[in-house]
This record gives C-alpha cells, structure tokens and sequence, in this order.
C-alpha cells in the first residue's frame, strides 16, 4: 500500500469510527427511550388489568340492577292493576245514582214510619 493509500484509508476509517461513536451514541439514548417505553407499557398493562377487574364490577352490579329493575316492573304492573281495580270497585260504590235511590228510598221509608206514627 502506498502512503496516498494509506492516508486514505485511515481517512476513511476515522470517518467509520467517527460515525461509529454518533451511532452508538444516538443507539445508547434510543435504548434508554425503549427502557422507559418498557416500564410505561407495564405500567399500562397494571392499569388495564385494574380496569378490567373494575368493569367486570361494573357488569356484575348492572346485572343486580337490572334484576332488581324487573322485579320493580313486574311490582309496578301489579301495582296498577290493584289501583285499577280499586277504581272500579270505588266506582261502583260511589255510583252517585244509586246513591240518589238509596236517599229516595230512605226519605220513602222515613215517611212511612211517619205516618205510621
């Protein structure tokens, strides 16, 4: 090898070396950035996991719910029946027509005990 020879080379190679030393540095930041991205992943995993727990709470109390709801419907429905009902007794006992007949036929039965007096 000629000195010319040389001398490139040995350009070339501090060149190498000099690049080198860029990449490990930037390679040494970028696993650090890939330690931290590793310990927010787990950490996200932990929170999805509470998360999870929390929602299948969540569906097991909806369900309670929703139980309790239908049977407050079905007590709801027979609720109104009763009411219902009540109604059409209460309205056949307060027919204000019969009520005027039995008043008739009372003031009717007072005057003959009258008279019979």
């Amino acid at each position: 090898m000629t000195g010319a020879e040389k001398d490139y080379t040995a350009v070339l190679l501090e060149d190498v070396n000099s690049n080198m030393k860029a990449f490990w540095e930037v390679l040494s930041g970028t696993q650090a950035d890939v330690k931290e991205l590793k310990s927010d992943v787990s950490e996200m995993k932990e929170d999805i996991n509470g998360l999870k727990i929390d929602v299948s709470e969540l569906k097991e109390k909806t369900g309670a719910i929703e139980i309790k709801l239908d049977g407050l419907i079905e007590e709801v429905s027979f609720i109104k029946e009763e009411i219902k009902s009540l109604r059409m007794f209460l309205s056949e006992k307060a027919d204000k027509e019969k009520l005027e007949r039995l008043e008739m036929r009372v003031i009717r039965i007072e005057k003959n005990l009258n008279l019979s007096r």
